[in-house]
């Protein structure tokens, strides 16, 4: 049986040829080529399209079929990363220094604006029979668009102190939980698949995508730097509203919760008190009750992929889903 990994490397060529068709590398100005694949290059294992094909697969369809989907799908995600991490006034991504840090915020905002564009031309570019292509594209639209409005619901809740566990589900669910939605339906549509495996599909997604930010969120203050890429305990210093916050203020005394909320969105917070809020999540079992949350997550997302076929494919978006939620680093 293969492990994630191999599957995820079956297809990181063929996304990756793919968007070098669409996006030049050089050219004028050179400032608005070299910032989209600094980051393209920094490799990533890219999990979004090998779900995209996965999910082609999974009704019938061909690797060729689901090749403009998936490099659209990738593109989007690399293009909230670009916005994200300006808005979230982020230092490194995978190991290295943001592109806003690298090349300004104007000229990384634009370069993210040209990005996703360049996501509907690489979508209605699909081999595949217009009314399908129709059908792709404006499922593109729909959840690009549910992923700016979970942006924003994010920035709402920043500066509330209190909130639920719910509100926090909503939210995932409307940003990394709509973008491997759109993974899998994209995937689903390319390769022909009916309106209830789209459906099917788009839900699995979703409930992965739920599962997968849960785990993001809980090694940003138990993972190692190296491995994560990203700075850990930048969510404490962000004020990011996660499942483990939620569960935090929850279970906290009121002295503890008062520590908390004054470290959480502090901007010149400390590395020690970044390790005490940390220190706080371990003490009232945050991380780990952030672990059962996840991995309930991903036996309902199971639940739902086994009304599928049985198939090669099948059996590999399984592996994948169970490495997305059970990341040790």
């Amino acid at each position: 049986m293969k492990s994630a990994l191999e599957i995820l490397d079956e297809y990181k060529s063929d996304v990756e040829a793919e968007l070098e068709r669409h996006i030049p590398r050089t050219g004028e100005p050179p400032e608005f080529y070299a910032p989209i694949w600094d980051l393209l290059d920094r490799g990533g294992k890219r999990i979004r399209p090998a779900i995209t094909f996965l999910a082609s697969e999974c009704v019938g369809g061909r690797k060729e079929d689901a090749l403009g989907a998936a490099a659209a799908v990738e593109l989007l995600h690399n293009m909230t990363l670009v916005h994200d991490d300006i808005e979230d006034k982020s230092d490194l991504r995978r190991g290295k220094p943001c592109i806003h840090v690298i090349y300004g915020v104007p000229t990384a905002i634009n370069v993210g604006d040209s990005m996703l564009i360049k996501v509907f031309e690489i979508a209605n570019s699909s081999k595949i029979p217009q009314d399908r292509c129709q059908t792709l594209v404006a499922q593109v639209a729909k959840r690009a668009y549910d992923i700016t409005w979970g942006q924003q619901f994010e920035f709402s809740m920043w500066k509330r102190k209190h909130f639920t566990e719910d509100e926090v589900v909503r939210l995932l669910r409307n940003k990394t939980g709509a973008l491997i939605a759109l993974s899998t339906e994209t995937g689903a549509i390319a390769g022909g698949g009916t309106d209830e495996q789209i459906k099917l599909l788009g839900d699995f997604g979703e409930t992965i995508g739920v599962g997968f930010q849960i785990i993001d969120d809980m090694l940003n203050v138990s993972g190692d730097v190296k491995e994560y890429g990203k700075e850990i305990g930048g969510d404490i210093r962000e004020g990011k509203k996660t499942l483990l916050t939620a569960h935090l203020l929850r279970a906290a005394n009121s002295q503890d919760r008062k520590t908390f909320t004054r470290l959480l969105g502090k901007n010149n917070i400390t590395k020690q008190e970044t390790r005490k809020a940390i220190q706080l999540y371990k003490k009232y079992g945050s991380i780990d009750y952030a672990k059962t949350e996840a991995d309930s997550y991903l036996r309902t997302a199971l639940d739902m992929l086994s009304k599928l076929p049985a198939s090669e494919a099948r059996t590999n978006l399984v592996s994948i889903s169970e490495f997305l939620v059970s990341r040790s680093f």
